[in-house]
């Protein structure tokens, strides 16, 4: 859809278009950092939880345990990330970033700000506080809607 013709699309398939155009950019710079599908958001939660279990680190990503065995396993591939033994549960590991683990998690979350702050370039901070006011709204009655 090109910027030219969205005056008289629906709103709908605007914000659409617009999430789509926003995973794009989210998925080049994934790439751009030897990264695919999923490993950024488990990167950055495993920064953010340092020592996380694997069940935690499933249940934070909204993923099955074998689907996070799955992702740890290409992560332990790439040398992102290492498993050690919980000194607490012989049986359970607890998950770290390894020092490359770190820098890419870094630059990711240096991208996605680059990310931010080109897509938000032409606006005031006043038009922002409104946009994310408005878009939480739309978030909301679409949450709402599909939980009724």
């Amino acid at each position: 859809m090109h910027p030219c013709n969205l005056e008289k699309e629906p709103l709908g398939r605007i914000f659409a278009h617009t999430a789509k155009l926003h995973r794009d950019l989210l998925r080049k710079l994934a790439h751009s950092n030897g990264l695919e599908q999923g490993q950024p958001l488990a990167l950055a939660v495993i920064a953010a939880n340092e020592g996380i279990s694997q069940r935690q680190l499933s249940d934070k990503l909204f993923i099955t345990p074998a689907s996070a065995t799955s992702l740890l396993q290409k992560l332990e591939r790439a040398g992102l990330v290492e498993r050690k033994t919980d000194p607490n549960d012989q049986r359970a590991f607890c998950i770290y970033l390894t020092e490359k683990g770190h820098l890419t998690d870094q630059q990711m979350k240096a991208g996605l700000k680059a990310i931010e702050n080109a897509c938000s370039q032409d606006f005031s901070q006043q038009e922002l506080e409104e946009f994310r006011r408005l878009l939480i709204k739309f978030h909301n009655n679409l949450y709402r809607i599909l939980n009724e």
